[in-house]
Formats: structure tokens, sequence, C-alpha cells
């Protein structure tokens, strides 16, 4: 329940600070976790002493986590000790809320319960250590690599991509190639994680490997192509340009081809323009946004027959933001008069498309001023971010003259976009 009213909250709060010393466990653990979702940070020292003097297994573990969601810096070191409780479900609680925290104070305490004889506390501190931003902490991680329990491999992966361990890439790389070695389908869940995570680190030491497991391991392919996208190495442009070719998988076309896009592999326009023809939306639209990125000018007549004839609703607009992108001041004129449209994504993107190729002609300014006018939302905040050159579309800009987008409208832009 959420106490808007500050005396209503106060009061709630000590009642539950009363039921921690309540003769029944059941009624301390209740209380223990409803302090924890208030975040009622008064309650700390009592959650505390209950934490470190409570008979009771389950009053203990819900202390533990509640004092996680607190992030009260004065339980460090009391959930450290936690970490030796006799209870395992205590150990990993503790384990879990030091991660929340990022209780740097707790390293040490962390990799000895990687040692722990229970599987789900080794499993909570690896999870909790891929929380603590220290980078050499990966070291401590690479035996658990080595396990053979799926589950903790794919924890063990996702807490190096987080601490962003790039000494661990050889080792990740070496376990990737075994899944090479004999694909399964109950390996996915791993080998998925393995190379979203090489992608996230931008290991480029991973690039012929994940080109492999594009060409050849099923349900990982698109995630492989997507992941060669953010390496930055254009040695992974070939392997990518053969699976826009593969019509039997259209999730990885178009993966491949935001991929090329992103290499700013320009050699792959050739291939690229003709799936603006394509019958699927999805590859119209995503072929118009790779060719805006690859600076494809030859394109832009394309772009603009698309933006004013296209049968489908999101292809319009993705052909307007492409020939932003292209940036071809000459397309100006020729996008003005689709402030009238009836497309408001196409509105909103025309806003940005026209800021981006001359924001300050006054031809320019009068339409995004009629914009800004417009009676969807979206729109209107899309054409007043115009207006004050905000660079960023998705609303990130740190700029004080951009006024901030909504979350529907920052949500709407990002999903349109195809971006993170």
């Amino acid at each position: 329940m959420i106490h808007n009213n500050t005396s209503d909250r106060s009061a709630a709060v000590s009642r539950l600070v009363e039921s921690l010393t309540s003769p029944n466990p059941r009624m301390r653990s209740q209380a223990a976790e409803d302090l924890g979702k208030l975040e009622a940070q008064e309650a700390a020292p009592a959650l505390i002493t209950r934490l470190q003097d409570d008979v009771n297994t389950y009053v203990r573990s819900s202390c533990a986590d509640a004092l996680g969601r607190l992030g009260d810096v004065r339980a460090i070191f009391p959930l450290i000790d936690g970490l030796r409780d006799s209870s395992s479900f205590v150990r990993r609680a503790s384990a879990i809320a030091l991660g929340q925290m990022q209780a740097k104070q707790a390293q040490g305490a962390l990799v000895r319960a990687l040692d722990d004889p229970n599987f789900y506390v080794r499993r909570a501190a690896i999870n909790a250590i891929g929380k603590l931003e220290i980078p050499d902490l990966g070291a401590m991680l690479l035996p658990c690599l080595e396990t053979p329990d799926p589950r903790i491999r794919r924890t063990t992966v996702i807490a190096l991509r987080r601490l962003e361990a790039h000494d661990a890439v050889p080792a990740m790389v070496a376990v990737l190639e075994g899944y090479l070695l004999e694909p399964n389908q109950r390996d996915l869940p791993v080998v998925k994680t393995l190379v979203v995570a090489l992608g996230e680190m931008g290991a480029k030491g991973a690039v012929p490997v994940l080109i492999q497991v594009m060409q050849g391991y099923v349900g990982v392919r698109s995630l492989a192509a997507k992941a060669l996208g953010k390496m930055g190495d254009v040695q992974a442009a070939d392997a990518l340009l053969a699976a826009l070719k593969d019509e039997k998988s259209r999730s990885l076309q178009l993966c491949a081809m935001k991929s090329l896009g992103h290499l700013g592999y320009r050699a792959a326009v050739p291939m690229i323009r003709p799936f603006l023809k394509a019958s699927d939306p999805r590859l119209r639209r995503t072929a118009a946004l790779t060719l805006g990125l690859l600076k494809d000018r030859e394109a832009a007549p394309l772009l603009l027959k698309m933006a004013r004839e296209d049968e489908s609703p999101l292809v319009r607009p993705a052909a307007v933001e492409a020939i932003g992108l292209v940036g071809d001041p000459r397309m100006i004129d020729k996008l003005l008069p689709l402030a009238s449209d009836n497309n408001a994504y196409l509105r909103a993107a025309l806003a940005h498309a026209l800021s981006s190729l001359d924001g300050n002609t006054p031809q320019v300014r009068r339409v995004l001023e009629h914009l800004r006018d417009d009676g969807v939302r979206h729109v209107a905040v899309a054409a007043e971010r115009a207006l004050a050159n905000c660079a960023v579309p998705a609303g990130l800009s740190d700029q004080d003259a951009c006024p901030a987008p909504d979350r529907q409208h920052v949500s709407w832009l990002r999903r349109f976009l195809g971006r993170n």
C-alpha cells in the first residue's frame, strides 16, 4: 500500500517497525518486506538488528532483502556478516542485497562466497560481483565459466559484461567455440548470452567466432549479426552481405542490414537498394534507414517516393528520417509539403529531418513552428526540439536549450528508429 500523506506514511512505518518485534515470525517477516517496499530509510537500524539477532531464518532473509532495497550504507557490514549465516537463504539474500547496493567494501566477502556449498548462494555472489563496477574482479569469475552448469555459466557471462572485463574475452570466446563444436538447443540460453555480451563489449577478437555463429548456429544467427554490427570491424562485412541473401530468415536479413549500416560499409549500398521494393515493409523500412546511415544520395529520389506513396504508415516516416540522414539539403523543398500529411509519425520524423538538413532557413523554421502547434503531442515535441537544434531525436541531449521529451515521445522514437 502506497501512502502519499507524510503523516500516514510515518504512522505506517512505525507500526511496521513495531511488528518487527512481534512474537509471530510471519508478521516479522512481512513487516520487513513491507518496509523494504516502502523504502523506509528510518527503519534501517531496526532491520539491521533483526538481521543480526532474529532466530527465524525467513525473518533474517526478509531483513536482508529489505536492506538491499533501502541501500543504507550502515547495512553493508551486517550484510557481509550475513554471507556467513548458517542459512543459505540468508546468505543468498545478503549477496543479492550487497549487489543491489554496489557495495565495493564487500568484494572480498563476495569472492569468498563463490566457494559457498550452496548453488544459489554462489550464483547470487557472481551476480553481485558483476554489479560492483570493478573490472579487475573479472579474473575472479573466470573459473566459473568452466563449470558445466549452464545457469552458472550464463550468470557469469552477464557479470563479466557488466564489469566490462575485457581481459575475459579470450575465455568467453573459447567457451563459445566449444558450443560451436556440438550445437544443441539446450545450450541456446548460454550461447545467446555470450553473443550479446561479446557484442556489447565491442570485443573485436570475437569477430571470427561470431561470424561462425551467424553462419550456422540455429536460433542465434540474428543475434550474432546484430553483435557484429557493434564491433566496428569491417572484416565482418562480407559475411553480413551473404546473410542479406538468406531469404529463409527475415530476422537475419534485417539484423545484417542494420549492422552494415552501423559499420558504415558503403560497398553494401548496391545490395541494399533493391530492398526498398521488398514486399515486407520491415525490409523496406530498414533498407531506407540503412541507406540513410550510409549517406546514399543516389537513393534520395527513391526515398522521397517512398515517403509520399508507400502503403505502410511506418515505412513512410522511416523514408523521411532516412532523407535527413543522407544529408542532402537539396531535398528540403521537396520535403516541406509533407508538413500537412495526415501521418503523425511522418510529421514527427519530418521535423527532425528538416532540422538535420538545415534548421535555420526561414522556410524550414516556418514549417517547424507550424508543427510545434500540432495537435499530436509527439509531433509537437519533435518540432520543438528541432527548433532548438537538438541533434538527438531520442531525447538524450544534454543541451539546456533542448526541451525534454516526455517518456511516451522517447519510447515512440526509439521503437520507430530501432535505436537502443
